[in-house]
């Protein structure tokens, strides 16, 4: 029974031990007026009260705070993980249903499907490379939905377009897609110019992405006439203007941020 009055004795003297060295982490430096006296009991109380309310407003809605800058493209690297998939393994009676043509007959999901499938590896390997050149800051900046609506839009445009064009062509490629996302990089740009970084950097590697792919397609129509492949103009005119004018219309403007970055 000692003993346990002895710890118990123990444990309040600490406690007070504790209790007085909070306090004295609360106390002023220089504790003693100037004539020697000890501090009063009024200026340590607002002393502790100017402390507390400067923790508040350090911990108060406009504090320093960390955040992730980078989140992982999700719709991106989905969109390529199943046209590189589908590239090995479709079939020809897969592809035939998944191909956009003039005898679609209401196969709706042809208007999007046909985005899965490539001609060749050289086909496949450019629409991968250009759409992950060109959609991955894009869906870090704007998010996964945005991006995903811009990208089908784009596609469903590129092959209504052909449709009314060129119907007795095939369609397939992801070309009406990227060109939806190329041009969704105007919106993107003047809603948010003065908050994106390297912004002329970017504008400068799109126009010369945009002007060489021009420039190739100029060649092959001057020089193949169009043939082995053939490239549908329409398709990519149509994902362009369908990315520009969805973009102004579900693209954000992007709040400015204080805070404090965090990279990994």
């Amino acid at each position: 029974m000692s003993a346990q009055l002895e710890s118990n004795g123990a444990g309040s003297e600490s406690n007070n031990n504790c209790i007085k060295d909070v306090r004295l982490l609360l106390l002023p430096e220089n504790s003693s007026d100037s004539n020697g006296n000890p501090a009063s009991v009024v200026s340590s109380a607002e002393f502790n009260k100017k402390f507390i309310d400067d923790l508040k407003r350090t911990m108060g809605p406009g504090h320093v705070r960390r955040k992730r800058l980078w989140r992982v493209p999700w719709f991106i690297l989905l969109m390529s993980f199943m046209q590189i998939s589908l590239h090995w393994i479709a079939s020809e009676c897969m592809q035939k249903r998944l191909i956009f043509t003039p005898e679609w007959n209401g196969d709706y999901w042809r208007l999007l499907t046909y985005m899965l499938l490539h001609s060749d590896y050289w086909h496949l390997t450019l629409n991968i490379c250009f759409q992950c050149f060109i959609g991955i800051c894009l869906e870090v900046e704007q998010g996964h939905c945005r991006l995903a609506v811009v990208y089908m839009v784009g596609g469903v445009a590129g092959s209504l377009a052909n449709a009314w064009l060129q119907p007795h062509l095939h369609l397939m490629g992801a070309s009406a897609g990227v060109y939806a996302m190329l041009g969704s990089h105007v919106p993107h740009l003047v809603l948010n110019f003065s908050q994106l970084s390297h912004r002329f950097a970017r504008i400068a590697a799109l126009l010369i992405l945009l002007l060489s792919d021009v420039g190739f397609t100029t060649y092959h129509f001057c020089h193949n006439h169009n043939r082995n492949p053939r490239t549908s103009l329409e398709a990519h005119i149509g994902g362009g203007v369908a990315g520009i004018l969805c973009g102004f219309i579900i693209y954000r403007r992007l709040q400015p941020s204080n805070q404090k970055a965090i990279y990994f």
